[in-house]
């Protein structure tokens, strides 16, 4: 089981998204994506749980209890992706 972690910087560009795909594409069952952001972001997380939902991926939204940072935790779902 391993847990992958990326920090998005102040705004979500296509890089990120990228970065996010090829993450998720070398996720096994049991492994966690830990996608960190500014909370004064968060608005901007449509393309990113699209992208989940897209790589069969399970996932959950948690804002920090300072209200600065907004985490998406996503773990894949099995054994099965979506074929293209």
């Amino acid at each position: 089981m391993r847990e992958i972690s990326i920090d998005l910087g102040p705004s979500i560009g296509t890089g990120d998204i990228e970065v996010i795909k090829a993450a998720t594409a070398k996720m096994e069952p049991g492994d966690h994506l830990l996608l960190n952001l500014e909370a004064a972001d968060a608005h901007e997380t449509d393309r990113i749980l699209a992208l989940l939902e897209n790589e069969n991926m399970d996932y959950q939204t948690h804002g920090s209890h300072s209200g600065q940072r907004f985490i998406i935790i996503a773990t894949p779902r099995g054994n099965t992706k979506k074929l293209n």
